[in-house]
């Protein structure tokens, strides 16, 4: 935990003493920062957007835990099933959504006088296919658990070690939906029925059912609790009842235990190690390059697609940053990042957290 520790001290340090507004959901992330707030700030106000399209006891559980931790709260009302470039659900609706919420969110804050307003997006967030991302840096929202470089499991972990309960249902209903395929509130009244239904015969704390093509798939990490033929038998009889044609049991899902990148030796020196990430977008690497270009000795290849940077460790400057001791990184178009001459793990992530927030996809959705 001592990692973890000075990473949330670092949190501490960048809150303290600011008059901020919180984008507060109730899941882990949101649930730390307003713990963290009202520990270090002056007045930190949370602010819970809600769509009317999220699971059961959402608005009950965020009244409840900002009651607990004893610090102001806004509570902003807007059904998205009257907004037509949401029902739609192609592919930017994260960026949709969130643009939404984050415009009035900051609308409340601005007009009560809030200097800062801070969300808990996380580093490992930055490796996801996150597109909602993007309007934090259209209406200058802070993170600092970036900042911080704080990953998902260590956020839970400390929750967890400190006996902090959050929500584990703070996603809206929408996202059970299939890319692409109308969101109906037929959908969303069966999906929040069957969700409800399982959770509550099985004790099931953590649950996802998802749509595509009139067929459902159920998800959960507690699965062990449906592998019974009895069990099993019910549901069927039960999601059929609400015409569901097929019903799928997804068997990968696990809880947040995510690395940032791959790690192995160095072929050329085996004493250091490389890593290799795959983000799941593609990169403007025009803007990532004048955000990272200060980091060392950089390049904008772009006949080939690439980005070269050599973070220096030492006074010295080479002309190739790929001919140097120093750790160098590439970064390609198609989103895939390589790291190479690095220490160890610690510094790979180190390095990673640099430059993971400078990184801007090429799909910007306005």
């Amino acid at each position: 935990m001592d990692k973890i520790n000075k990473k949330i001290e670092k949190v501490k340090e960048i809150l303290k003493d600011k008059k901020i507004a919180i984008s507060f959901s109730g899941g882990a992330d949101s649930t730390l920062m307003i713990h963290l707030a009202k520990e270090v700030c002056d007045n930190p106000l949370a602010i819970t957007y809600d769509n009317k399209i999220m699971p059961t006891n959402f608005l009950n559980f965020v009244k409840e835990k900002v009651d607990e931790v004893g610090i102001s709260h806004e509570i902003i009302e807007n059904d998205f099933m009257d907004i037509g470039s949401f029902v739609e659900n192609n592919k930017n609706r994260c960026y949709v959504c969130r643009n939404l919420m984050y415009s009035s969110i900051k609308e409340i804050a601005d007009e009560k006088g809030y200097d800062i307003i801070v969300d808990g997006t996380n580093i490992s967030d930055l490796v996801e296919n996150r597109p909602g991302i993007l309007v934090n840096y259209k209406y200058n929202i802070q993170s600092p658990f970036i900042k911080a470089g704080l990953e998902s499991e260590e956020i839970h972990k400390y929750l967890n070690h400190n006996h902090i309960n959050y929500s584990k249902s703070t996603t809206c209903l929408g996202t059970r939906v299939k890319t692409n395929e109308k969101i109906t509130r037929r959908k969303l009244n069966r999906i929040s029925y069957c969700e409800n239904l399982i959770k509550n015969t099985y004790d099931i704390e953590e649950l996802r059912v998802r749509e595509e093509n009139n067929n459902v798939t159920i998800e959960t990490p507690e699965i062990e609790k449906l592998l019974n033929i009895n069990c099993i038998n019910n549901i069927k009889y039960e999601l059929r009842s609400v015409s569901y044609d097929k019903i799928f049991l997804n068997i990968g899902i696990e809880n947040d235990n995510k690395e940032l990148a791959m790690y192995k030796s160095c072929e050329t020196d085996k004493s250091k190690i490389m890593f290799e990430k795959n983000l799941p977008y593609d990169l403007n690497l025009e803007k990532t390059f004048e955000n990272i270009k200060n980091l060392g000795n950089s390049r904008f290849l772009e006949d080939i697609g690439v980005i070269t940077l050599e973070i220096q460790e030492d006074s010295s400057k080479k002309d190739n940053a790929l001919e140097s001791d120093n750790p160098n990184i590439v970064l390609f178009k198609n989103g895939k990042l390589v790291g190479r001459n690095i220490s160890d793990v610690d510094e790979a992530k180190e390095i990673l957290i640099k430059i993971l927030p400078l990184i801007r996809r090429s799909d910007i959705l306005e």
